[in-house]
């Protein structure tokens, strides 16, 4: 490496990172506020450094498994920071652009060097691919991920249509690995057992926030078994009050 590919790194690693701090995610979401692309590759990494242990144990002949998740998981995003905005989950169109995508990453990486081209661009490729363990373990840790706000944010597991959705984002992804569908299954239970405690806490409503107004709403949607509901996509994004 030499002094101007240094130079290089820096300014494509600023361009990138100021730019996934830019992209706001859940954008016509009327359960989640906040959260950016940086803002989730952090969280995604995070999941990942949790369970590297667990993983290292379940594939030991896997060495660089860890190393190679991380790299994905960093790059899996960058085809939303190249076109500047984010497609919400329930509404993309997965994988329709996989050629195009990867065309226009190599075309952005382009000014590194070769060694970093390749990486990057083969680990790029992989995640739309899903041909590779680790590319698939970051499928299943970026939907955990993407759960996890709606998880948090607590509104939106009222609605039977959103928190459905959640489940089944979650559990397309099982399969991969024992650990990944442990996460998968914590998750999913997170989701019921939480519906659950407000049909059976209903004052609990109240310190939601966004609730107060539709309480009544609000417990009759919480007598829908979530499991069991089929989901109706055009209700994700269907604020309480309107559903």
């Amino acid at each position: 490496m030499e002094l101007s590919d240094a130079t290089k790194i820096l300014e494509f690693v600023s361009n990138f990172q100021t730019k996934a701090q830019a992209i706001k995610r859940y954008e016509g979401n009327p359960y989640v506020e906040g959260d950016n692309i940086a803002e989730h590759l952090s969280r995604v990494a995070r999941l990942l450094i949790c369970i590297a242990p667990d993983l290292k144990k379940e594939f030991p002949n896997e060495p660089a498994l860890i190393e190679e998740t991380l790299v994905c998981l960093l790059v899996h995003d960058d085809d939303e920071v190249i076109d500047g905005f984010d497609i919400p989950a329930p509404i993309k169109s997965h994988n329709s652009k996989d050629d195009e995508e990867i065309e226009k990453f190599k075309e952005h990486v382009s000014k590194l060097t070769k060694e970093t081209r390749d990486l990057l661009t083969s680990t790029f490729g992989s995640f739309r691919k899903k041909d590779t363990l680790f590319a698939k373990i970051a499928k299943v840790l970026d939907n955990i991920s993407g759960n996890q706000l709606v998880i948090e944010q607590k509104i939106g597991l009222i609605s039977p249509d959103q928190a459905k959705f959640a489940i089944e984002y979650a559990q397309k992804v099982k399969g991969v690995s024992k650990i990944t569908d442990y996460i998968i299954d914590a998750q999913v239970a997170q989701i019921v057992e939480y519906r659950d405690y407000l049909k059976s806490n209903p004052d609990e409503l109240n310190k939601i926030n966004g609730v107060s107004e539709f309480i009544e709403k609000a417990k009759e949607l919480l007598q829908i078994d979530v499991l069991s509901h089929s989901l109706d996509k055009n209700k994700i994004f269907t604020p309480l009050n309107q559903l």
